[in-house]
């Protein structure tokens, strides 16, 4: 974690300031009129997140203390989100940016290095800086554990997408354990106190309070997860819950690797059919933000029987925010339900 002299910049500044971006997305649970999101508008110490669990932890850190804004507007998708000029004038004016690893958002990084070369005086934090990440395998999928290497060796065209993939050589989705996230919660916490010291124990009870929730949320996967008659889960997407796995101990198979711009090949398809027909697999997974093409597919040729919501988070659908749904609301009421019906572990 790196932290820089806290400034502030006029509007005039933040609305002249532009640069071409392209990347993922973040999100909240209360949009404001631009469509994007903020804890507590009235504060003073304020953070912007460029991405939704990265706003929804920091959020939870900041309390009454500090406001959050996450830059993408909700609804839209992680790689489908385009900033617009105005995004780093709203970084510009905030004291903390709030980010993932290097490569995880392009236009992120741009921004980074821009507040760098300007000598902006903008605190950053790497919500992963301190949490244990997944080397990802040649062929785009990670192989921490013998629970992947049931995977088949992919196309040789896939193997060299994967090594140009914007992710890098870690796997970036490590949100999806929450006993990552309570990780990244402490990082949080001391960027929080090194840009406002005096609401340093505010932003302390708060983190503790966030991390309490996200522990009774990891007993509730560990629970309702123990008692499982099938050993498999099959996601019709891209490979995006190595953590789910590792923390659970669950053989999670993807139709495509770590890229979520990957389209899935004919190959990728029978390799699924034949995961289905193998583990008498009754439900296809897919992220409900994303395109269920390929999840129906394979339902309507084969015997499984349904297609169930299982997301990597990327973003937060209208009705999500609707329900006022934050990280742990999502993952107890989209990805558990969905994981103890796929799994038997009703």
């Amino acid at each position: 974690m790196r932290t820089k002299t806290r400034r502030r910049f006029l509007a005039t500044v933040a609305g002249s300031a532009a640069v071409g971006l392209a990347g993922c997305l973040g999100g909240d649970d209360s949009s404001d009129s631009t469509g994007s999101t903020d804890s507590s508008a009235d504060s003073e110490t304020t953070a912007t997140a460029s991405f939704f669990v990265f706003g929804d932890a920091a959020r939870h850190v900041a309390g009454d203390a500090a406001s959050v804004d996450t830059l993408v507007p909700i609804g839209q998708h992680g790689h489908g989100w385009e900033p617009g000029p105005d995004v780093q004038g709203r970084v510009l004016e905030s004291d903390l940016f709030v980010h993932g690893m290097p490569g995880f958002q392009p236009w992120a990084d741009d921004i980074r290095a821009s507040l760098d070369a300007d000598g902006s005086g903008v605190a950053e934090v790497d919500a992963s800086a301190d949490v244990d990440l997944h080397e990802i395998g040649p062929d785009g999928h990670v192989h921490d554990d013998e629970s992947h290497d049931e995977t088949e060796q992919r196309d040789d065209e896939h193997a060299e997408e994967s090594e140009t993939d914007d992710h890098g050589e870690l796997d970036p989705h490590f949100w999806l354990d929450p006993t990552r996230v309570a990780t990244a919660t402490e990082t949080l916490r001391d960027a929080f106190q090194s840009v406002d010291s005096a609401n340093a124990d505010a932003y302390a009870a708060n983190a503790e309070s966030y991390r309490e929730a996200l522990s009774e949320l990891d007993a509730a996967f560990e629970d309702g997860l123990a008692a499982s008659e099938r050993d498999v889960i099959l996601v019709a997407g891209h490979d995006a819950y190595g953590y789910l796995a590792d923390r659970y101990d669950l053989d999670i198979v993807a139709l495509t690797g770590l890229s979520p711009d990957e389209e899935p090949s004919p190959r990728d398809i029978e390799r699924a059919q034949a995961t289905i027909e193998e583990h008498d697999i009754r439900h296809v997974l897919a992220d409900p933000l994303e395109s269920d093409r390929a999840a129906q597919q394979l339902v309507g040729e084969t015997d499984a029987e349904d297609v169930l919501p299982l997301t990597p988070l990327p973003g937060v659908m209208t009705e999500w925010e609707e329900n006022d749904w934050g990280y742990v609301d999502i993952m107890r009421e989209v990805n558990l339900p969905s994981l103890r019906t796929a799994l038997g572990a009703q």
